[in-house]
């Protein structure tokens, strides 16, 4: 498995999550654990293009 991602844009990605974290407002309150984690690895890896966060 290869990660297509940069540096930059993973480490983006961590801050938007951080960012959620601290406000307590999540973009996606009825998805779960799992399906944000797949999410976000299918984006790394190129699998998708379409972002974990972004709409």
């Amino acid at each position: 498995m290869n990660i297509v991602r940069s540096d930059q844009e993973i480490w983006d990605l961590l801050n938007q999550c951080a960012d959620a974290e601290e406000t307590g407002g999540s973009n996606y309150p009825g998805m779960t654990y799992e399906q944000g984690i797949k999410e976000a690895i299918e984006w790394i890896t190129g699998n998708t293009n379409d972002h974990p966060i972004n709409e």
